[in-house]
This record gives structure tokens, C-alpha cells and sequence, in this order.
């Protein structure tokens, strides 16, 4: 009930949704006419699921001339709702990562010592990353 009474906050809230619904609109739409004229690939998951929804389209009946389809609010929708868990999902990930090398502070050292063997003082890339074997062991 309080999200809808106008304090600086909800505003604040409200005007966010609207740039963001507003910035993924206008890509959603991008990606659409860019799929069409064959000037992109559908191997990304905003690819798929547009792919996936004008297929779905195909598919109707009818009774249901827009079959299964998906309007640009849900797609929208889902859109939000795959960045949210995919944060979701790093960060737990990582939180865990951290709680579990502060209980086994030997795994902690010896993935430290092995990161500063293969990676020394640069910051590490996927290449080096596939070199760790301790590391990879441990997941």
C-alpha cells in the first residue's frame, strides 16, 4: 500500500522502472527489426526468446490469432526477471565462495599461491583461468 503514495522515494522508483521499461523497449525493438532483416544472430537469450515467440505466433489457431505469443510488456517482464536472477545467482555464488574458503583457509591459500603461479600480477582472462587446476578441482 505505501509504494503508491507519492513520497520522493516512490517517485524516484517509479521514474526508474519507466527509464528502464523505456531503455528495453527500445532495444527489444532493435534486436526485432535487426532479426528480421537478417542483420543478427538469435544466439543470445534475447535472440532466443524472441525467436521462440515469433514461432509461437506461427503456431495459432484461429480461434487465438496471436497463438502463444508474447506481447512487448512480458517479454519486457522477462527480461528484467532473467538480469535479476542472473545477479542473483553471481552473488550468492560468490558470497558462498567466500564463506567456504574463510572455513578452509588451506583451500584458500593453496588457490591463492596457484592464481599467483599462473596468473603473477595480471588480472586474470578466461585463458588463464582454464590453467587452474586447484581452483577448478575445488568447484
Amino acid at each position: 500500500m505505501n509504494r503508491f503514495i507519492p513520497t520522493k522515494k516512490n517517485r524516484r522508483r517509479k521514474s526508474l522502472d519507466k527509464n528502464i521499461t523505456s531503455m528495453l523497449k527500445s532495444l527489444i525493438e532493435r534486436k526485432e527489426t535487426l532479426m528480421r532483416t537478417g542483420q543478427t544472430n538469435t544466439d543470445d537469450l534475447l535472440g532466443l526468446l524472441l525467436q521462440s515467440n515469433d514461432e509461437n505466433s506461427l503456431q495459432s489457431s484461429p480461434q487465438n490469432k496471436n497463438g502463444n505469443k508474447m506481447t512487448i510488456k512480458e517479454i519486457i517482464e522477462e527480461c528484467k526477471q532473467f538480469y535479476i536472477a542472473g545477479r542473483e545467482t553471481s552473488s550468492s555464488l560468490l558470497t558462498w565462495t567466500m564463506v567456504i574458503l574463510a572455513m578452509h583457509p588451506d583451500w584458500q591459500e593453496k588457490a591463492r599461491e596457484e592464481v599467483l603461479t599462473v596468473c603473477g600480477k595480471e588480472h586474470p582472462d578466461a585463458k588463464t583461468i582454464s590453467q587452474l587446476k586447484s581452483v577448478s578441482t575445488a568447484l
